[in-house]
């Protein structure tokens, strides 16, 4: 099983929607989350070319302003929008949660800054309900955070942090509970999956901010966990694409 989370950025780029869609379709996911999606023209060119390929099963933030998710996926699923509970103004579109026969899967696309705590402390809340049922699940998406001594190029090797995320605490919280899939399966490596200007090589301005996080019950499934940078170094959006591979059930 096949998971593929990428920012399109903005709600995707026009001109270059469809080759973005090609090379996420050339992965053959099975579940899609699509993160920056915007209910627009272009929102819906993304959800018609999935459903062309066999993604049926969809659940999208539907706001006309503002950034949210997509699921699309092979599978039906049921969507739960808004799990946290959030009012309009805490960014409830950041958040939806699609649950499969025995899978739980978060779409994030979590807000900049201090506005995604509250998003936070619902999913750490959501971490220990699922470890305390013993069920699969995840956290897939854009969470705009991470741990600040690796998570952000310009501090790697430095005694000083020259940036940090505003929510590493809370981020810590979270792994506390959950593994994050990539580091993981990549203990040693150093990535990063967003640069500020697409198509362009860069140095020292990359942030790690795509992330999976996983169940105690899903991690014996996890096979792999990797980013796809071609879809930044070819213009096609800002952010590398994340994949998560996990053996199915019987």
């Amino acid at each position: 099983m096949r998971i593929l989370s990428i920012n399109v950025k903005a709600g995707g780029l026009r001109a270059q929607i469809d080759t973005l869609l090609q090379r996420a379709l050339n992965h053959n996911a099975d579940v899609y989350v699509v993160t920056e999606f915007r209910d627009t023209s272009t929102g819906a060119r993304i959800r018609a070319t999935l459903r062309q390929n066999g993604c049926d099963s969809q659940a999208y933030s539907r706001a006309h302003r503002g950034n949210g998710v997509l699921v699309a996926a092979r599978w039906r699923f049921h969507a739960v929008y808004n799990p946290a509970g959030l009012p309009e103004e805490s960014y409830p579109n950041a958040l939806i949660e699609c649950i499969f026969n025995d899978l739980h899967i978060v779409g994030a696309y979590l807000p900049g800054q201090d506005r995604k705590r509250p998003h936070f402390e619902y999913l750490i809340r959501f971490a220990q309900a699922m470890d305390a049922q013993e069920k699969a699940a995840m956290i897939i998406g854009d969470l705009n955070s991470g741990r600040n001594e690796t998570d952000i190029e310009a501090n790697l090797g430095k005694n000083r942090l020259a940036d940090e995320f505003s929510t590493a605490g809370q981020y810590r919280l979270l792994e506390q509970h959950w593994k994050e899939a990539w580091l993981y399966k990549h203990p040693n490596e150093v990535e990063f999956s967003w640069y500020p200007r697409a198509g362009v090589p860069q140095r020292k301005n990359g942030w790690r901010l795509d992330k999976a996080f996983v169940s105690a019950a899903l991690l014996p499934r996890v096979r792999d966990a990797f980013y796809d940078h071609e879809f930044r170094l070819q213009g096609l959006t800002d952010h590398s694409a994340l994949i998560v591979d996990l053996e199915r059930t019987q």
